[in-house]
């Protein structure tokens, strides 16, 4: 061998950071494309359930109030914790990669094994 060779990192695919920053930010950026239509679905499974729940009540306890139901705009259930969780998982795994893999350019790599 060489003095001047250099050790051959692993590719990045096998680093389970890269596919963590990977899938998170395609199922981020798919969340946030379909937010529209994944609204409308909620709604419609909030409303189904909302009316469930009159036309199970007694007529006894049937309230005179007008009932407020679910629209896209206004559901009982929201997507921003599963943004936020997503976000999450995006930055832990793009800084976990850029710690692993990228923060070595211009050192020199560690050694990956110990064996003598």
């Amino acid at each position: 061998m060489s003095e001047h060779s250099t050790p051959q990192q692993e590719p990045i695919t096998d680093s389970p950071w890269f596919w963590l920053y990977l899938f998170a930010t395609f199922a981020l950026i798919l969340l946030i494309a379909f937010q529209w239509k994944l609204d409308v679905r909620q709604a419609n499974i909030e409303r189904q359930h909302q009316a469930r729940q009159l036309a199970n009540q007694p007529d006894e306890i049937a309230t005179e109030e007008p009932v407020t139901v679910s629209s896209p705009g206004n559901t009982l259930i929201g997507w921003n914790y599963l943004v936020a969780v997503l976000a999450v998982l995006v930055a832990v795994g793009w800084i976990r990669l850029w710690y692993v893999r990228f923060r070595f350019w211009g050192k020199e790599a560690p050694e990956t094994s110990t064996s003598r």
